[in-house]
């Protein structure tokens, strides 16, 4: 064999090699960024196949229903903490910060006579401001998020007991309107109302990404920027309807956090408030350099996860008929952080989804879900 040949041959394996660790490595790429919900959904599939092995009944309309409920707080909750997390930071005091506004509210409306909105704003207002305290905090005195949150998450531990009745240490919700907003359930043609509403808008909105790719000459396709997702949300949103309207309709509090992910979505997407998130949390230096606000960014993050904190903590209380020491469990706190991580938000900031507190949720709701009804201790 001439020796031309055989040197050709002898460099073919390594430049294969090399070309396939490429592939590989831009292939893991993509799992972690752009297609980062793929092993999530992938890993939800694997649970739900084993649990509806384990138990038939795990599948049923009426237990998806009660699943869907029961990850409301902790969609909720760890969709706020997803905007601390962008930023590179944490906070560790929204289990209490949700105990503490639904006891204020709860007191307000119970004890006090006042109407159940007047008492939820208070609630949201509170939470809004401890979020927005330890933001200050945080930003221009440079402390440790970890260090601030963990200490005000013990401190409204106390404020908690203080706002309880010292005869029970409960505030019952029994008969209130908060207490029957977990039993709600939203008609037939109403939810398919919603859909229609949500399919015209997310067209709108895709249309618009369409044209600007078009006017900056950026490679786009009409069928698959546009049409191929607007139906694929018609028929999942088709399909889980008819799930939910197999039993009792959709619930209002699902069709209430699929909202507020809808509209956080586009906001942290299409705004210069979210892409300045993502731009504080990649590189802060750099974001401050460019002319962004990154200390009032900051504040305001924590501000919102306040907020999604208080609101998680009504709900909550909502569905547990009553408020009491218990409500600050540390339990809310840990699920919500799993649920944002595991669903592709980054601990160290620049990256996540929204969208990652509802497959997270999803994950440890269906295992928690799973395991009691195949009788696990």
């Amino acid at each position: 064999m001439p020796d031309h040949i055989s040197t050709s041959a002898s460099f073919a394996k390594p430049v294969t090699q090399e070309s396939q660790k490429m592939k590989f490595d831009v292939a893991l790429g993509a799992l972690a960024t752009r297609y980062r919900m793929l092993p999530v959904l992938l890993a939800l599939v694997l649970i739900w196949a084993y649990f509806a092995w384990a138990n038939p009944l795990f599948l049923s309309p009426r237990n998806l229903s009660n699943l869907s409920l029961q990850i409301v707080t902790t969609g909720i909750v760890a969709l706020g903490l997803m905007f601390v997390l962008v930023i590179g930071e944490i906070d560790l005091s929204v289990a209490a910060t949700g105990a503490v506004s639904a006891a204020i509210t709860a007191g307000m409306a119970v004890n006090q006579g006042f109407d159940t909105v007047t008492a939820v704003a208070a609630g949201l207002i509170i939470g809004a401001a401890i979020g927005c305290v330890q933001g200050l905090v945080i930003t221009y005195f440079r402390a440790p998020a970890f260090i601030v949150t963990l200490g005000t998450s013990l401190i409204l531990q106390g404020i908690l007991l203080d706002l309880l009745p010292a005869s029970s240490n409960l505030i019952s919700l029994v008969g209130q309107p908060l207490g029957k907003v977990a039993t709600v359930y939203l008609p037939g043609f109403v939810s398919i109302a919603l859909l229609c509403i949500v399919i015209l808008l997310s067209l709108v909105f895709r249309l618009q990404s369409y044209a600007a790719k078009k006017r900056n000459a950026l490679p786009a396709s009409f069928l698959w920027s546009v049409i191929a997702p607007a139906v694929a949300l018609a028929v999942v949103g088709a399909i889980v309807i008819a799930v939910f309207n197999s039993y009792r309709g959709v619930p209002l509090l699902v069709a209430f956090l699929l909202g507020l992910l809808g509209f956080f979505a586009y906001v942290t997407t299409q705004t210069r408030f979210g892409v300045y998130l993502y731009a504080i949390g990649a590189n802060a230096e750099a974001a401050r350099r460019a002319g962004i606000s990154v200390r009032f960014l900051r504040v305001t993050a924590f501000t919102l996860t306040g907020v999604f904190a208080a609101l998680g903590g009504m709900i909550a209380a909502g569905r547990v008929l009553g408020v009491s020491p218990d409500s600050a469990d540390t339990t809310l706190l840990l699920e919500a952080i799993a649920a944002a991580v595991i669903g592709g938000v980054s601990l160290f900031g620049g990256r996540g989804s929204v969208w990652a507190a509802l497959t997270g949720a999803l994950v440890i709701g269906s295992v928690s879900n799973g395991m009691l009804l195949v009788n696990a201790s």
